[in-house]
């Protein structure tokens, strides 16, 4: 009986919920190599050809360069590498806006590099991921429906467990299996099986960390169970940004003591230009051997007393704190490396499969019951 009602249930929640899960899921595997797919694409942008016989210019420098050419534009932060070939950007934000936007130059030359392509294409597939690319007061409708979509999926991977458990407690190996011999009904079946218990902890991990971003309580709830202070939302003022002039000389201090005591194998690094209220400047850096992007470390850094204040590594962190730190990627597989990236992507891709062999299988059975019917 218990087996019968989670049929159902697996039948109801695929047909209300299919279609969600479909563009979800094929978002998400858009998305999962957004980086490196930028990176081909737009390799003028992210990477410079290093002249011979020619240095590059300090941070300083070039965005000393870069304000007198740009006097309107505020200067968020700044982004350097230690690689000989790649770009950096400066963050700006034009005098009365709010959104900022990365400008890319050559640290050879301070030239402006071409915009990135592509970005807006990815964009899209990232609001329809979160809030199915409603705007305005529709977003929260988009957003809930993806939430509800989303439990509809923890449901749906648990109840097929449930369904398929005797085939699986019979035969394991088998169960996991399906051969294009099968024909029709038995081919999709086995397909929609077989294949799903291969994706379910991925599935399970997607879902549960995508929750992350749909509830408050939820979000508050994962801080709770892994003891860790949920920090606190800064609202941002409603007033406009202004321009400020940036303190050239600090910044040249504050790089210059990064370079010396902190940053020794750092890969790329990201110093925000405004000074915190005791007068230090803060720089996020990754080292070489990141795994992913929120694997970072802060320094901050007092350039009146010419010395590193605080820091804080990624690596000194406790699992519970890195697990919160790192929800992004672990939502995306980045945590685990290049094979939970690559597990995700399937995964997700996989959707799109499940989602289209399980609307068959319901208009197979179906038909075959409207068959039935119209012989009586």
């Amino acid at each position: 009986m218990y087996k019968t009602l989670w049929f159902w249930l697996h039948w109801l929640l695929g047909i209300v919920f299919g279609v969600i899960l479909l563009i979800v899921g094929a978002t998400g595997a858009i998305l999962s190599y957004e980086k490196e797919i930028l990176q081909i694409i737009n390799k003028d942008t992210y990477f410079v050809q290093a002249p011979q016989n020619k240095e590059r210019l300090n941070e300083v420098e070039i965005l000393q360069i870069f304000q007198k050419e740009n006097p309107n534009y505020k200067i968020n932060s700044i982004g350097f590498s230690s690689a000989k070939d790649s770009s950096m950007y400066v963050n700006i934000v034009k005098e009365g806006e709010r959104r900022g936007v990365n400008i890319y130059l050559n640290p050879y030359t301070a030239e402006v590099l071409p915009q990135i392509k592509g970005k807006d294409f990815f964009m899209f597939n990232f609001r329809l991921h979160r809030w199915l690319a409603l705007d305005g007061g529709f977003r929260s409708v988009g957003k809930n429906i993806v939430a509800l979509a989303t439990l509809a999926a923890i449901v749906l991977t648990v109840s097929g467990i449930i369904i398929y458990w005797p085939r699986i407690k019979n035969n394991f190996l088998k169960s996991i299996t399906f051969s294009f011999k099968q024909k029709n009904r038995a081919f999709l079946s086995s397909t929609h099986s077989a294949l799903g218990l291969w994706v379910v902890p991925f599935f399970l991990l997607m879902c549960l960390t995508g929750l992350y971003w749909s509830y408050e309580w939820y979000r508050g709830a994962m801080y709770s169970a892994l003891g860790v202070e949920q920090p606190k939302r800064v609202m941002q003022q409603g007033a406009p940004i202004k321009n400020k002039d940036i303190a050239f000389d600090d910044i040249s201090v504050v790089i210059d003591l990064f370079k010396e005591t902190t940053a020794k194998g750092f890969k790329n690094a990201n110093l925000r230009l405004d000074q915190s209220k005791d007068g230090t400047y803060a720089i996020s850096y990754l080292f070489d051997n990141a795994k992913h992007f929120r694997a970072s470390n802060t320094a901050e850094i007092d350039p009146v007393e010419k010395k590193l204040v605080k820091e804080t590594k990624y690596e000194d962190k406790k699992l519970n704190e890195k697990i919160m730190n790192s929800m992004l990627p672990l939502h995306s597989g980045e945590f685990f490396g290049w094979f939970g990236k690559l597990a995700y992507f399937i995964s997700s891709a996989l959707m799109a499969l499940f989602v289209i062999t399980g609307y068959m299988l319901y208009f197979d059975r179906w038909k075959k019951k409207r068959v039935k019917i119209l012989k009586k």
